[in-house]
């Protein structure tokens, strides 16, 4: 199993990041994968941080970066939320401008589709 695992749903590509701590040296491999896929024209990405119990700064960085670099080119991220709620910087911060959050990875999928705005 990758740290980083990448499958394509239709036209969505899904960032399984497989860690129970999201750090530094897992953020650049995020990056790189972000950067790539987004010079290969794909612009719905969920990144799916159901598997993390904890998540550091610099990743949660690479996160924002991730969001940045959509909305520049007019679209928005989906972030599938840690399974340990509480532990997670992602809950602590107001990302609403950034990127939508969902509790599951069907639910980030079909908000591609369906447009549907995550639960409050």
């Amino acid at each position: 199993m990758e740290v980083i695992e990448k499958t394509y749903v239709d036209d969505v590509v899904v960032l399984e990041i497989n860690l129970i701590r999201a750090i530094l040296d897992e953020s650049i491999a995020l990056r790189k994968i972000v950067e790539e896929e987004i010079n290969s024209g794909q612009t719905q990405l969920v990144i799916d941080l159901s598997k993390c119990h904890y998540i550091d700064s610099t990743f949660y960085g690479a996160i924002v970066m991730t969001s940045k670099m959509l909305i520049n080119i007019g679209h928005k991220l989906r972030v599938v939320e840690p399974a340990i709620i509480g532990q997670s910087i992602v809950i602590n911060v107001n990302t609403s401008k950034l990127f939508d959050k969902y509790k599951t990875r069907e639910e980030a999928i079909l908000s591609f589709e369906e447009d549907i705005q995550p639960e409050s």
